[in-house]
């Protein structure tokens, strides 16, 4: 009997952990709640979403008609990860209220996600190293900041949603039932791209990794096979279910569409039958994956040539100047400020040499598995810097097996000197990113105190709260900076030209050059556009790269108070919202 209770995971203290890290964060984050603002713009588009999905928009048609109207403004967004949040509403709002309701979803939902990533990542870490191993990971994977930004209440973007299919992955390679383990991982990843295709560059390290295990390994095509067989029916059920038009609909490069299906089903089409034969000799195997590699390759280049080189391939060059390279989320690692980048990359960096330090004496399939995954995601992380919270969750198993390795030989050691440093270096496996930010601190924040003013004003100037304000004023039809767009269309009845969400590219274009052009230039544009106002916030980033860069422009002459003649300054909102109307 206490051999198996010895056994049990401890899932007393495990729970007691995970509502207390709940708490925490919903006691930090009480601003965002009660103010059902989120994190960023991305959140409060997203509530913007749910709110015209409740209202009766229709399931197939994601389009956000109050920006750039009336034609609305094109969303590259999934209608599955608002189901969990409608029916929390939907449920809740008779009892409530609907403002509550709303916080309610956008705490429970986050927070669920969070609470299934620790508790995956501790699954596999057991596998490995035991239970003591496994709490350590789940206590690792709750205080992760790559982790943590992601789930936080009223962080109901998608990004949560990908970490938990990126482990849910990651966990299924390690289930000794091959059948079950290439249920969910065909599973996992297909919600994973469904959702977003960032996780496209991961799916394809899944399927390399099978590929390669059936191609060394013949016995490994049963997980193949039945990954392929959920991947391709999960995909075909998303994409049919959520796309009115099927096959017929756009193609476009940052989503799901039908060249993807069809790729989809060429390269299972190709490969069930010949892991269904069980060829005898590697040739083969090596063969059926290189002809199926090929059928993909080949759809994609006759069917939708544009995506060659990248989701942004067709971006207006304006566009990508002025927003795109200033996105820093998409950028490399060295395009990062130190602090973020060290906070945030450390975690997977110790991961890594975790990996290293612990090669040697776990030498095993499934520990070779564990290493490539990570290793790649760390490697892209540092390429794309978006990614560095995958890489994080990943990078928690290897760190718990190696902070557990070092208890034991802490336990066992003798020398004073030695269980110091062990101690040392337990907790900078366990705080890695607290240890980098200290250590850059002072460098990272040497800002100049007037820009560092500028910035919490500008802060200030953008909340939800400074935004409600605009309701003041009758129907207008705004252009504001990109990032205070989501916000307004949350808080107020008004309307905005765009936001920085890049399928609206075409008014993208126009609302950059109405502040960078001349005023009689962008005087043009606000009377095709139908734009009756213009709001901001001295000291926003996008305005100031405006002034920096077009001395000539709409923006510089409004900031030096000196309006054209058809710009009516209409007052001060909030906390500093300067507004202008444009005169008939």
């Amino acid at each position: 009997m206490s051999e198996q209770r010895a056994d049990r995971f401890p899932f007393g203290p495990a729970i007691l952990i995970g509502i207390a890290v709940s708490l925490f964060l919903i006691w930090s984050g009480w601003a965002q709640i009660s103010t059902r603002s989120g994190w960023d713009p991305d959140d409060q588009l997203r509530l913007v979403q749910l709110r015209d999905f409740l209202g009766g928009q229709s399931w197939f048609d994601t389009t956000q008609y109050r920006m750039n109207a009336p034609q609305g403004a094109p969303m590259h967004w999934s209608r599955l990860i608002e189901l969990p949040l409608a029916l929390i509403v939907t449920l809740a709002s008779p009892l409530v209220g609907v403002p509550r309701a709303e916080m309610l979803a956008g705490t429970i939902v986050p927070l669920s996600i969070l609470t299934a990533i620790a508790f995956l990542l501790a699954a596999i870490t057991r596998r490995f190293g035991g239970n003591r191993a496994a709490l350590i990971a789940l206590v690792l994977a709750y205080m992760a900041p790559a982790i943590l930004m992601q789930n936080r209440p009223m962080r109901i973007d998608h990004h949560g949603w990908q970490i938990a299919m990126a482990v849910l992955a990651l966990w299924s390679l390690f289930r000794e039932n091959r059948k079950t383990g290439g249920l969910v991982l065909g599973l996992a990843l297909s919600v994973w791209l469904h959702i977003s295709l960032e996780g496209a560059p991961l799916t394809a390290a899944f399927f390399l990794l099978l590929g390669w295990r059936w191609i060394t390994e013949k016995g490994e095509g049963v997980r193949l096979f039945w990954t392929l067989v959920a991947f391709s029916i999960a995909s075909f059920a998303l994409f049919f279910g959520t796309q009115a038009q099927g096959l017929w609909a756009a193609q476009y490069c940052d989503t799901i569409s039908p060249v993807h299906i069809v790729a989809i089903g060429a390269a299972t089409a190709i490969l069930l039958p010949v892991i269904h034969l069980r060829p005898a000799h590697k040739r083969w195997r090596i063969a059926a994956v290189l002809v199926a590699g090929g059928a993909v390759l080949g759809a994609m280049l006759a069917m939708a040539p544009q995506c060659a080189t990248g989701a942004f391939a067709e971006m207006d060059p304006v566009v990508r100047d002025y927003w795109y390279v200033s996105v820093r989320e998409g950028l490399p690692v060295w395009r990062q400020s130190s602090n973020a980048a060290w906070s945030l990359l450390a975690g997977p960096l110790v991961g890594l040499f975790a990996i290293g330090w612990l090669w040697r004496s776990r030498r095993t399939a499934d520990f070779a598995t564990l290493a490539f995954l990570v290793g790649y995601a760390v490697l892209l992380s540092l390429l794309v810097f978006r990614t560095v919270s995958v890489a994080s969750a990943f990078a928690v198993v290897p760190a718990a097996l190696a902070i557990s390795a070092l208890f034991d030989r802490w336990q066992n050691g003798k020398r004073p000197l030695v269980r110091v440093g062990l101690v040392v270096a337990m907790l900078v496996a366990a705080l890695p990113g607290a240890f980098a930010g200290s250590a850059i601190k002072a460098f990272a924040a040497k800002q100049p105190a007037e820009k560092t003013a500028r910035k919490a004003s500008s802060k200030a100037c953008e909340a939800v709260t400074s935004l409600a304000h605009l309701n003041l004023l009758p129907d207008s039809s705004f252009v504001a900076p990109f990032d205070m767009g989501p916000a307004m269309l949350m808080t107020t009845r008004h309307r905005v030209l765009a936001s920085s969400h890049h399928r609206n590219q075409d008014a993208m274009r126009d609302q950059i050059d109405i502040f960078r052009l001349p005023e009689a230039q962008a005087h043009k544009i606000i009377q095709r556009r139908g734009i009756t106002r213009i709001a901001a916030c001295f000291g926003e980033a996008e305005l100031e790269l405006y002034a920096r860069r077009d001395l000539d422009g709409l923006w510089a002459q409004l900031a030096k108070a000196d309006p054209p003649e058809w710009l009516v300054p209409d007052g001060i909102y909030g906390e500093g919202i300067m507004v202008w109307r444009v005169k008939r």
